[in-house]
């Protein structure tokens, strides 16, 4: 198991998981997966934006797109 020290968005994204995916949180937990998953959805939130602002998108836009891609992900209730 590989130890991820959080950094600022990995935590935004943990508590977002927490609060709205509590579901897929638990069962990330529970299968040991969290930390990892974390990370890797904070990578690709950063690859995603680094690839929209090189295509020229405003900081604004690709911080929009990105987030809810991969960091952000919607609630798991109706």
């Amino acid at each position: 198991m590989a130890d991820y020290p959080l950094g600022s968005l990995e935590i935004q994204i943990r508590e977002h998981w927490k609060k709205y995916r509590p579901l897929m949180y638990t069962e990330l937990e529970t299968s040991g997966d969290l930390a990892e998953s974390v990370h890797a959805a904070q990578e690709r939130t950063k690859d995603l934006m680094d690839s929209l602002l090189d295509k020229g998108l405003p900081y604004h836009q690709a911080w929009e797109l990105a987030r809810e891609e991969w960091a952000f992900l919607p609630s798991e209730e109706p």
